[in-house]
């Protein structure tokens, strides 16, 4: 290495292998220095330093994103920022305004308190109750910056609104949690046994002929499109047993002639 440089591949794990045993280094960092050297990489792309990328990048939700604070940095370090204005209106609206110096008109971007409650934003804890318009500030903003800016910032997300995404996913799931579960509506018992019949009887009159003995039901007695609704519960049971023991023997004996 020439003044902590790395010269090549090695060179900059190794760099990256002694920046992940460091307690100075973010905690997300530590003891991965594979992630150390994507997060290096980005902030090359971005124009960050290793340090400074460390320090200013943050992977949310696996995606690598920069704090609101290091995008207007790098937008004010590029030269083509003429002005931006940040303000707020009605004291519940973020305004966030800013104007290249190649563009003729401002691009304007406004986020309200509405707004993150219509996206479920207040519902948890955090920063977002604690400092609302600190974080309706930096929404204004990362929306204006790469609407204005998207050669600066080359496409890479802003934490603190991938960190409401993640908010968002969180409190979506805890809403589909809460719902209560149904208990499963049980099939009544004569479907059951006419299944089973199905299942094991493909002539009709066999069928009839197994449910009459089983029941020891008279000849007289018509067996007519839909009777096992008309037969007792009773009955409907006999059947179901009588059918499960004939199945599960049948069964025996074709595993002991597999057997054989």
């Amino acid at each position: 290495m020439s003044n902590l440089v790395p010269q090549n591949f090695t060179e900059r794990m190794q760099y990256c292998e002694v920046l992940a045993k460091s307690n100075l280094v973010p905690k997300d960092f530590r003891g991965k220095p594979e992630d150390i050297l994507v997060a290096i990489d980005f902030g090359y792309m971005i124009g960050l330093n290793p340090m400074q990328a460390l320090t200013n990048i943050a992977v949310i939700n696996g995606r690598p994103s920069i704090w609101g604070d290091a995008a207007l940095a790098l937008v004010k370090a590029s030269g083509k920022l003429e002005y931006i204005k940040e303000y707020f209106e009605n004291d519940n609206t973020a305004v966030c305004e800013v104007k290249r110096k190649d563009e003729p008109v401002a691009v304007i971007r406004k986020f309200s308190l509405e707004d993150a409650k219509q996206a479920g934003l207040l519902n948890k804890g955090g920063t977002w109750k604690q400092y609302p318009k600190r974080m309706l500030q930096m929404r204004a903003r990362s929306w204006a910056l790469r609407d204005a800016f998207p050669d600066v910032l080359s496409g890479i997300a802003i934490a603190e609104e991938m960190q409401d995404a993640e908010i968002v996913e969180e409190t979506q799931k805890s809403e589909i949690n809460a719902q209560p579960v149904l208990p499963k509506k049980e099939e009544p018992l004569y479907k059951i046994v006419g299944n089973l019949l199905l299942e094991k009887f493909k002539d009709k009159d066999q069928m009839k002929i197994f449910v009459r003995q089983v029941l020891d039901l008279p000849e007289d007695v018509e067996l007519k499109g839909k009777y096992l609704q008309n037969l007792t519960e009773d009955e409907l049971k006999r059947l179901k047993t009588a059918l499960e023991e004939k199945i599960s023997y049948q069964e025996e004996l074709k595993l002991q002639a597999e057997k054989a």
